[in-house]
C-alpha cells in the first residue's frame, strides 16, 4: 500500500514537471512563430496567440472545459476562416499557417497536464473537509454541542424518556434583531456576545440539562428533562439573568447594547412527534414568532 501511494506521488510530480516543461516550449514557440511569421500575417498570428493566452488562463483558473471549448472553436474559426479567404481571394495557405490547427490545444493540454496534480488535491481536500464536517459536533466559537449532536441526542433522550416515562422539553433562545446586531457590533464583537449568551445559558441550567448551539446566529437549543411547567420556569430565569448586569452581556468600549430575546419551548408527546426529531425541532422554532 505504502509502495504505491508513492508511486502515484512520484507520477503525479512527473505528469506536473512534464505539463510546466510543455507549457513552457510551448509558450516559447508561440513567440517564435510570431516572430517568424510574415509581415502581412503579424496582427492575424498576433490575435490567435492572445486568444490562446485566454484559453490558458481559464485553465489555469481550473475552468477545464470552458478553455478546451475556447481553444477548440479557435481551431474551427480559424479553420474556416483560411479556408474562405483561400476560395474568395485565392490567399495561399503558407505551411505555418498549419500550426494553429494543434498549437491552441496543445498549450491548453500543458496547462492541464501541469494543473492536474493540483487539481486532484483540492478535490480531495474538499472532500475530506466535508466528511470532517460531518463528524465534527462541536461548535467551535461556543464550545458548545451543535445542530447534528442535538439531533442525535434529542432521539437518544425521546428513547430514554419514553422508556422511564419521564418528560422532556425542547427550548430554543433566539436573539430578536439579529441582522441589526450583528451590523452594529461588527464581526468580532457579535461573536463575542455568542460566546458570553452561551455561557450565561450553561451557568443557569442544571448539569442534567443541555444545551446546543444550532446555528452561526447565536441560537440556542436546550433539552431539558421536565414537563412544559418546569420549563416555563426555567424560562424566566433564563430571562432574568440574560438581562440582569451579572450576565455580563455589555460590549467593550462601554457600548451597552440592550438584548431582547424570543423563548420557545414544547413539551414532547409521542403521539404528536414520534420518532421525528427535526419535525419536533422545527415545530419548536415555529413556536418562535408567537414570543413578541
Amino acid at each position: 500500500m505504502a509502495n504505491k501511494i508513492t508511486d502515484k506521488k512520484i507520477t503525479g510530480y512527473v505528469l506536473e514537471d512534464l505539463g510546466m516543461l510543455l507549457l513552457l516550449i510551448c509558450l516559447f514557440s508561440g513567440t517564435v512563430i510570431l516572430s517568424l511569421s510574415p509581415v502581412q500575417q503579424k496582427m492575424e498570428f498576433t490575435l490567435m496567440l492572445l486568444v490562446t493566452f485566454m484559453a490558458v488562463m481559464l485553465a489555469a483558473y481550473r475552468l477545464i472545459i470552458p478553455s478546451i471549448v475556447c481553444a477548440g472553436f479557435q481551431v474551427v474559426v480559424y479553420t474556416a476562416y483560411k479556408i474562405f479567404m483561400n476560395y474568395t481571394f485565392t490567399e495561399t495557405i503558407e505551411p505555418i499557417n498549419y500550426i494553429w490547427l494543434i498549437y491552441p490545444l496543445i498549450t491548453v493540454g500543458a496547462m492541464i497536464l501541469f494543473i492536474q496534480r493540483s487539481i486532484k488535491i483540492e478535490t480531495e481536500i474538499g472532500i475530506l473537509r466535508e466528511q470532517v464536517e460531518d463528524l465534527v459536533l462541536i461548535d467551535s466559537l461556543t464550545g458548545l454541542y451543535n445542530l447534528k449532536s442535538l439531533y442525535l441526542d434529542l432521539g437518544s433522550s425521546i428513547a430514554l424518556a419514553t422508556r422511564k416515562k419521564t418528560e422532556i422539553t425542547l427550548m430554543i433562545v433566539r436573539l430578536r434583531y439579529e441582522p441589526e446586531l450583528k451590523k452594529i457590533l461588527g464581526r468580532n464583537y457579535y461573536n463575542t456576545l455568542k460566546q458570553k449568551l452561551a455561557v450565561v445559558v450553561q451557568e443557569t441550567l442544571r448539569v442534567e440539562d443541555k444545551v446546543y448551539a444550532i446555528d452561526d446566529k447565536g441560537t440556542l437549543a436546550m433539552i431539558l428533562l421536565c414537563d412544559a411547567g418546569g420549563a416555563k420556569i426555567v424560562k424566566d430565569r433564563l430571562k432574568h439573568n440574560l438581562n440582569s448586569k451579572d450576565a455580563a452581556l455589555e460590549i467593550i468600549e462601554n457600548k451597552t447594547i440592550r438584548l431582547d430575546f424570543q423563548f420557545a419551548y414544547l413539551q414532547y408527546q409521542a403521539e404528536v412527534y414520534g420518532k421525528d426529531v427535526i419535525g419536533y425541532k422545527q415545530k419548536v422554532e415555529s413556536e418562535l414568532q408567537y414570543d413578541v
